[in-house]
């Protein structure tokens, strides 16, 4: 899946609000959609997915910020050209925030930095870090979720699987008939 929405739906400073485009971060969550988890413990998880090759995603509490791969690019050629004009860290600092944000501008959604999510939802709990490099996508969360739930080797357990939509409720279904004797 493409991680840059439609452009229609931007608008100059963001995405508008009557777009049904999600965040670079949220996009990010929903990479391993589709792919072969090969350890997942509550908490943590290592799915091969395909993709896009380089993909970041931090929250803590209520702040979260993702990054893809041109992005983060810019990003550190900005800081290795303030390094070599004789810049401290924060000149470095500067100079990769206003790469990547040159970027962002350019590739429409390339970075993404949210301050107003909630403290903690069921999806990214109250700490998260998600990093997809190559085919691996790698996520980290605090407290453990039911979004990662226990896997291995291909198959998942214990996890919320929101393609169903389908409840566990089974009180519309036809009674058991039993054979009469």
């Amino acid at each position: 899946p493409a991680l840059v929405p439609n452009s229609s739906d931007r608008s100059p400073i963001g995405p508008s609000p009557h777009s049904s485009a999600m965040s670079f971060n949220d996009e990010i969550n929903v990479l391993k959609d589709g792919g072969c988890v090969l350890c997942a413990c509550c908490c943590s998880e290592c799915t091969v997915v395909g993709g896009p090759m380089f993909a970041i995603s931090a929250k803590a509490c209520c702040f979260s910020f993702g990054m893809g791969l041109k992005a983060a690019a810019a990003a550190a050629a900005g800081a290795i050209m303030a390094g070599e004009a004789g810049g401290g860290k924060g000149a470095k600092a500067a100079a990769a925030l206003a790469a990547a944000g040159v970027v962002d501008m350019v590739d429409d959604d390339e970075m993404d930095f949210n301050c107003c999510d909630s403290c903690w939802d069921e999806d990214r709990g109250c700490r998260e870090i998600v990093l997809k490099v190559c085919c691996c996508y790698s996520e980290l969360q605090c407290p453990p979720g039911q979004d990662i739930g226990i896997g291995c080797c291909g198959c998942r357990l214990c996890h919320n699987n929101d393609e169903d939509g389908e409840s566990e409720d089974y009180s519309d279904a036809p009674e058991q008939e039993f054979m009469q004797e």
